[in-house]
């Protein structure tokens, strides 16, 4: 479980959590992002019942939602509705930081450390794609985060039910902990 001041890494990416669901009785998670120039554009993905509220602090981000490109800078806020399809990512030059808040909380925090520390361990591949963990992620995660993918949501479930005992017998595990890095700490090896 997450702490305040906890923090994951993507490549040159930052998450820090602010607010943890134990701290908010559930109602949120907020966390500090910190995107590199031109990073990664993520895939399309929704959250079913969640709604997110995000702050530009510095730099510039892109939002496409639900189709429409939008671009934020300093001190604009935005939010993202339930099921709304959207990806979001730094267009560069500089270093962007936004603060992110999720409602309700829900596994939003093991949702980003199993998310981020997978893919930077490479065991996803850069655009969040799982390879034959995408069925652990996807069944375990269904509430809060749905990947788009040209399928309907039941047939998705059905094939990832069906995959998930191949899965689990090649090792593979729903959530994933990474080592953390407290904030102001110099990172371990």
């Amino acid at each position: 479980m997450a702490s305040p001041g906890d923090v994951l890494r993507l490549g040159e990416d930052r998450l820090t959590f602010l607010k943890t669901a134990a701290e908010t009785d559930g109602a949120y998670v907020e966390v500090a992002v910190e995107y590199s120039p031109a990073s990664i554009k993520p895939p399309q993905h929704y959250h079913p019942r969640q709604t997110e509220r995000m702050q530009v602090e510095r730099g510039h981000l892109h939002l496409l939602l639900d189709g429409t490109l939008h671009e934020y800078g300093p001190g604009d806020e935005f939010y993202i509705p339930p099921g709304a399809v959207h990806s979001i990512w730094n267009p560069g030059p500089e270093r962007a930081r936004i603060t992110w808040r999720t409602t309700p909380a829900y596994k939003t925090e093991t949702v980003f450390e199993t998310l981020w520390g997978l893919t930077n361990e490479g065991r996803l591949k850069p655009d969040g794609t799982p390879r034959l963990q995408m069925p652990l992620l996807a069944l375990g995660f269904r509430d809060e985060y749905r990947v788009v993918t040209g399928r309907p949501f039941l047939v998705d479930m059905a094939l990832c039910t069906a995959l998930a005992p191949l899965s689990v017998a090649m090792g593979y595990r729903p959530t994933y902990r990474p080592p953390q890095e407290r904030a102001g700490q110099p990172q371990t090896a």
